[in-house]
């Protein structure tokens, strides 16, 4: 019935009243609901002696009927849920004259107000409803909901005033607990470690009771496991009192005494960025796992690597309904209307390949951002506006009224629950103080803290209402702080006395077996990876294997002949293929597969093809998941058209599971850096600063084809410059057999690092980058590759890397008399420096060692590898053949990169 803010007319009314008389099944079936309710919902039936008289009672029903209307779109805009307003809100859409209403229309009675849930009512009383369910100190925004299912069930729960209903004195008891120590906790930090950063959570407080009660009302929805994601306003208030962290260790670390015993020489961080894990155990018994993910000060970017741990959690424990893992999000008002990051989150919240049954976020609304106020840092009316692109419901809530805030959380769940989908608790505050604890706030906002300066707490104003009440009394609410007050005494006290080591939080649970990287040598400690050839044989052909029915495209006929012949050692393996193998024996030795990217089913260059679709009703078929003797799940999938989320997402998920191959694909190397962010804040520093390690594998298709600046380089330099203490591994591989090596070497070891490969493009294709069916049967990954035999004719050694291995190889077959040896830097980092020693030294003879690279000098390998093999040279030097320093990565003509490739090559063979 949505026409009927434009249809209100008395003649279209009398129209359809007519139909409806005379042909009510012809009727719209909206509009035959609406005249059945004013029939028959009637209390006491009206007597209407005239046309007249009928017409005037439609007119002022539907009249009625736009106002609750209006009261549902709009109610949420002249809500009490600032605590730093004074004056009652207005909103001209919600006076009674926009509706042709006045006030002496309040005693006659609306028929319609049942038909809508509220009872046939005297139009004083409907308003009053409304204004009771949607501008009290708690309201809903749900105008941009279409799904007339979520909506009415949002509707129905908020008319019936459920958000308004009282809770029990022991639950209110509990709440000024929770108040207290949030209270308590800032306060003692801010008289005992003067000017130090805390990011006090003071002015909305209530989401200490909020979580505390959001952690025992999902517990008995059937939750065990809550995983949390914020950043640093509140986070230490969270870490002491919902995570319980131990105060001691929290002194401990503002005053400098935390002893440091990290299993490597780690950076460590800010207290206020560190995570955490506790197990709570909540009123009746239930016990829940909470982590608290590490997270930078890059606001938002936590998100996406929560979610997908959460999405990883719920895999582990098979919890299809999503029922028993669930994900909470807290954000600030001006990061979650300012940052895409959370444009790409709430994109991928609802695709398959990435949901978790819905996340609940919490926006800390303190209404200002560092100094910036809402009207200089968002364009939209609301900060969480960006939710409603995915009609999200927004519930409101006054951060002085904690009570009405656990109610948000209870309908916040159940909604999540029933639906499966995202919801939004808007809590609305103020900040106490400035950005943190030195800053002067009043420079930039004056007047709005002169009004915080006045304003109590809200501990002060909810125990006022207790004892008002009579729930407690002023010698309750004394002992409670000084309980907490003593607590924290006592704390301080004992960190004062010895060093305290800090909780072990590294290498539980599923990373028992595991332990941190090693140094030196033990790094590489060579670990077989290859399997028996008629191993690989069997997989092979099940992979090659069509049902009979499948109707598949005729040109992958010959893509499976291809592999047939690979099989039967009439080719080499190409890299697909040699994937392909690597992932299969995964799967059948019982390790799970994930691969995700953009174009990653197909793969970006045509070579992967791992899900195949009929060319009949479209169904498809993933070969992987149909291998007899599989024994983990494989997921291959297409990500949405995002970098910075689809990379957190898939790093969260390596987190939650390191006994799984994790794997993000770029659609070409060059777009890795639209997650610059999540690589440099996580994926090569979280072992360094938070010992969270990472097993998650990045494919960036690498190489310089004459494509241009956009579709050339992987940005290897950049993963170089990141590299130092055994953080990360890269490498530029060269053949099939390699990539087979290093991807089950990643997953087979007993330690976890990111690997940062540079995969090929052209070399697909290349008929000399195959490898025999053999390779993958024996030895095992190797970081440099020599020539076997060339060190005693050798007059010139070339070492490089990737791609242009291949385009040597051909100009130096051009010319027989050509004596250069050719040596292959298959991983870069961690360097094997002892087998480069044993390398070089077999050409001790040979004065001319060149690096030959075809990405600039500044980019590419070249600075890294002056800086380790330099001292390995002795007397030799080192001679750097490649492009010129240049800003852009690549030429953007064809003729001149063939050119310019063409003089690297021959220069590099002294031609």
């Amino acid at each position: 019935m949505q026409d009927y803010l434009n249809s209100a007319n008395a003649a279209y009314i009398d129209t359809l009243f007519d139909e409806y008389q005379n042909n009510p099944e012809q009727l719209d079936p909206t509009w035959k609901s609406f005249f059945d309710g004013l029939s028959f919902c009637e209390d006491k039936p009206e007597v209407i002696h005239t046309e007249g008289e009928l017409h005037d009672r439609l007119e002022f029903e539907v009249k009625v009927l736009k106002l609750i209307q209006a009261y549902r779109d709009f109610g949420y805009v002249i809500a009490d849920i600032n605590p730093l307003e004074r004056n009652p809100r207005t909103h001209p859409l919600l006076h009674l004259g926009a509706f042709g209403l006045n006030e002496s229309d309040f005693d006659r009675e609306c028929r319609v107000g049942a038909y809508f849930g509220l009872g046939v009512r005297r139009l004083d009383e409907i308003l009053y409803l409304l204004k009771q369910a949607y501008c009290s100190p708690v309201t809903v925004e749900l105008s941009h909901i279409d799904d007339p299912y979520c909506r009415e069930w949002i509707q129905k729960k908020v008319e019936s005033k459920i958000l308004l209903q009282p809770i029990l004195p022991d639950l209110q008891k509990k709440v000024l607990k929770k108040l207290t120590e949030a209270e308590v906790f800032e306060n003692f930090i801010h008289k005992n470690f003067i000017g130090q950063k805390r990011f006090s959570i003071e002015g909305t407080d209530a989401l200490i009771p909020m979580l505390d009660y959001l952690i025992e009302y999902a517990a008995n929805r059937g939750a065990d496991e809550i995983i949390l994601c914020m950043s640093h306003r509140g986070r230490l208030n969270v870490l002491a009192n919902i995570f319980l962290k131990d105060l001691k260790v929290m002194f401990a670390e503002f005053a400098g005494q935390l002893l440091q015993t990290n299993i490597i020489s780690g950076d460590g961080d800010v207290k206020y960025h560190m995570g955490y894990s506790s197990e709570v155990a909540t009123s009746r018994g239930r016990k829940v796992h909470l982590s608290l993910s590490h997270n930078p000060s890059h606001l938002e970017a936590v998100n996406a690597v929560a979610m997908g741990a959460t999405r990883s959690k719920q895999k582990l424990k098979n919890d299809i309904n999503k029922t028993r893992t669930i994900a909470v999000m807290i954000h600030g008002d001006a990061a979650f209307s300012g940052q895409g990051s959370v444009y790409e989150l709430l994109t991928m919240s609802e695709l398959p390949g990435y949901t978790i049954g819905g996340a609940v976020h919490i926006i800390v609304n303190n209404q200002i951002g560092f100094t910036t106020t809402p009207a200089e840092y968002r364009s939209q009316p609301q900060a969480t506006d960006v939710a409603k692109m995915l009609e999200i419901p927004i519930f409101r809530v006054n951060a002085d009224e904690p009570e009405l805030a656990l109610k948000c959380i209870s309908l916040a769940l159940d909604y999540r629950y029933t639906f499966k989908r995202d919801v939004v608790i808007d809590l609305l505050g103020y900040r106490r103080y400035g950005h943190n604890e030195s800053d002067e706030p009043e420079f930039t906002q004056p007047v709005v803290y002169k009004a915080i300066n006045q304003h109590p707490r809200v501990r002060q104003i909810y125990a006022e209402k207790l004892i008002r009440e009579k729930v407690v009394s002023q010698e309750e609410v004394d002992a409670l702080f000084q309980t907490s007050w003593k607590a924290c005494e006592e704390a301080h006290l004992a960190s004062k006395k010895a060093k305290v080591p800090p909780p072990k939080q590294a290498f539980g649970k599923r990373w028992t077996h595991l332990n941190s990287p090693p140094l030196g040598e033990k790094f590489f400690k060579p670990l077989k990876t290859g399997l028996p050839i008629e191993n690989l044989i069997q997989l092979g052909g099940q992979l090659i294997q069509i049902p009979a029915r499948f109707h598949l495209h005729k040109k992958f006929e010959r893509f499976n002949q291809g592999r047939r012949e690979m099989l039967e050692a009439k080719k080499g393996l190409d890299f697909g293929f040699a994937e392909s193998l690597a992932f299969a024996t995964l799967l059948t030795e019982g390790i799970p597969v994930r691969l995700v990217g953009q174009d990653t089913q197909r793969g970006t260059f045509s070579h992967r093809h791992a899900v195949f679709h009929d060319i009949n009703d479209g169904h498809e078929y993933t070969p992987l998941n149909h291998l007899k003797a599989r024994r983990a799940d494989v997921e291959i999938i297409n990500s949405l058209l995002s970098e910075y989320a689809a990379l957190g997402f898939e790093f969260g998920q390596s987190l939650a599971n390191p006994n799984k191959l994790t794997l993000w694909e770029a659609q070409f190397g060059d777009f890795a850096n639209g997650a610059q962010i999540i690589i440099d804040q996580f994926v090569t520093s979280s072992a360094i600063k938070w010992q969270r390690y990472s097993g998650l594998v990045m494919l960036l298709p690498h190489g310089y084809e004459g494509q241009g600046s956009e579709h050339s380089s992987g940005r290897l330099e950049r993963f170089l410059q990141a590299c130092a203490q055994n953080n990360i591994q890269v490498c530029n591989l060269t053949t099939p057999a390699q990539y087979f090596h290093v991807l089950r070497l990643q997953i087979k070891r007993k330690f976890r690092l990111p690997l940062i490969i540079m995969t090929p493009k052209s070399l697909l294709r290349h008929s000399q980058a195959s490898s025999p069916l053999s390779d993958l049967e024996k030895g095992s990954f190797e970081e440099i590759i020599d020539e076997a035999d060339n060190e005693l004719k050798a007059q010139r050694v070339i070492l490089c890397s990737g791609k242009i291995y291949y385009e040597l190889m051909a100009e130096r077959k051009n010319h027989p008399k050509n004596k250069t040896a050719i040596i292959r830097v298959e991983q870069f980092y961690p360097f094997h420096e002892l087998k480069m020693k044993g390398i070089l030294k077999r050409y001790k003879k040979t004065k001319k060692i060149i690096w030959c690279q075809e990405e600039p000098k500044n980019m590419g390998g070249f600075y890294f590898m002056k800086n380790v093999l330099e001292p390995l040279l002795g007397s030799s030097e080192l001679k750097y053949v490649g492009r010129s320093e240049r800003a852009s990565p690549a030429d953007g003509h064809v003729h001149l990169h063939q050119k310019e490739q063409l003089r690297i090559v021959r220069e590099a063979l002294g031609m």
